[in-house]
């Protein structure tokens, strides 16, 4: 009994002395999302890690796990709907804009998910000539500046959704006075139909390839070979209205000699302000949009695959890339103004690796650092970038479109030539 009076006693005094237990701190959802863009734009390196660094609170990766698993992916978008507003000024950056419209293109991706059981289970695979996909997919579809490569919008889900469910949620957030350039996946009547009813009126227009099969009535033909046609919206329920469009149709000849046919339908009517040519040669402003997925897949994220293990944190994953590739694009914008360039002559990824060295510069000095050593470090970060990251004019070139495996009519891609020159266009009359 004495030992165990005195055990007790002694464990007494230990804890009034002992310092009060505290509850470590957590971050919150703010800081879970900023954290999650931060790590997206890290070329190494775990959540956990780089959370840490920037708001300065240690968690541990399972923590991290837990408290995503938590946030909603709805937060994600509100966040993206807050923070994706226009950057190209019309002003300083001219070549971004279309007589006066932003110039914006509307497009969709997928991206593979890794095989969890988490995913697995609410994700099926794809069909392939030989056996099932390696990976389930997830689809992303966004709405860029095309000059600038910076997003607008975004909307993620399970690839069974397709792109033109996805762009619905899309439409209502394209800002005024913006010229959106799509292709033939989304040129038809009852998206465009559904793409003016969610502008409600507002200043906005289209450019769009259309199929070769889509029927259009002709209702008067104008002078630079183009025509003003109606074609019926057809919907599940029967017709919901008839869609008044101008139709452009061109013949082209390619450096090689091959030949292809264009038919486009734009609601600017005015040929001449817009002249058919131009506008004909002007869709090729929608490959920027290819080039963005480039950067988004290969310079931020490095990977298809995504390192999520659920659907939901994949979701997540996606809609942070989105925000990070925002993230460069200002940086790039800004680059690219100080130097007196159109930003496409600023290396993407170029912009990418001096901006995370100039973040881990400022992580590790951290308040050691006086006002005149980080204005010398910026000015250092700007000579390396006016030095290293301007990218030559391009050039003019065509390759083949082919593939390498083809499961349809493509021919088989064996060899990579490409030829330099410009495509001739010649408008063709409607009959």
């Amino acid at each position: 009994m004495d030992q165990l009076v005195h055990s007790a006693e002694l464990e007494a005094r230990c804890a009034a002395h002992a310092p009060v237990p505290r509850t470590p701190p957590k971050l919150t959802a703010p800081q879970l999302v900023t954290g999650l863009i931060y790590h997206q734009l890290q070329p190494a390196g775990t959540l956990a890690e780089h959370a840490a660094e920037l708001h300065g609170i240690t968690m541990s990766d399972s923590a991290h796990t837990q408290r995503r698993q938590g946030l909603p992916v709805e937060l994600f978008e509100e966040v993206m709907q807050a923070a994706l507003q226009p950057l190209a000024d019309p002003e300083r950056q001219p070549e971004c804009f279309f007589h006066g419209w932003r110039v914006i293109g509307i497009d969709g991706t997928q991206w593979s998910v890794t095989n969890t059981p988490a995913i697995v289970g609410q994700l099926p695979k794809a069909a392939t000539r030989r056996l099932r996909a390696a990976f389930a997919k997830l689809r992303l579809v966004t709405a860029v500046e095309l000059g600038v490569h910076h997003p607008l919008a975004a909307a993620a889900a399970p690839a069974s959704l397709g792109e033109q469910t996805l762009a619905a949620k899309l439409w209502a957030q394209l800002p005024d006075h913006s010229l959106t350039i799509m292709d033939r996946l989304f040129g038809s009547p009852a998206t465009l139909w559904q793409a003016q009813a969610a502008w409600q009126g507002r200043p906005m227009a289209f450019l769009a390839r259309v199929k070769a099969n889509i029927k259009a009535q002709v209702v008067e033909r104008l002078p630079d070979g183009s025509a003003i046609v109606e074609v019926p919206v057809l919907q599940q329920r029967g017709k919901v209205g008839v869609l008044r469009v101008r139709e452009i149709r061109a013949q082209g000849v390619r450096v090689d000699g091959t030949r292809f046919d264009l038919r486009f339908w734009t609601n600017l009517l005015d040929p001449v302000a817009y002249p058919a040519e131009t506008m004909a040669r002007y869709y090729i402003e929608r490959w920027e949009h290819e080039l963005y997925y480039r950067e988004l897949k290969l310079d931020v994220r490095g990977s298809e695959v995504l390192a999520s293990h659920t659907v939901e944190t994949a979701l997540q994953e996606l809609a942070a890339l989105v925000l990070a590739t925002a993230v460069v694009a200002h940086v790039r914008v800004a680059a690219a103004q100080g130097l007196g360039v159109a930003p496409r002559r600023v290396s993407f990824l170029k912009v990418l690796l001096a901006t995370q060295q100039l973040w881990q510069t400022f992580a590790w000095g951290g308040p050691t650092l006086t006002a005149q050593q980080r204005k010398h470090i910026i000015a250092r970060y700007t000579e390396k970038i006016r030095l290293t990251a301007l990218l030559p004019q391009r050039r003019a070139r065509a390759c083949p479109r082919a593939v390498r495996q083809p499961t349809s009519a493509w021919p088989r891609k064996l060899q990579q030539p490409a030829r330099k020159g410009r495509a001739s266009i010649q408008i063709v009359a409607l009959p």
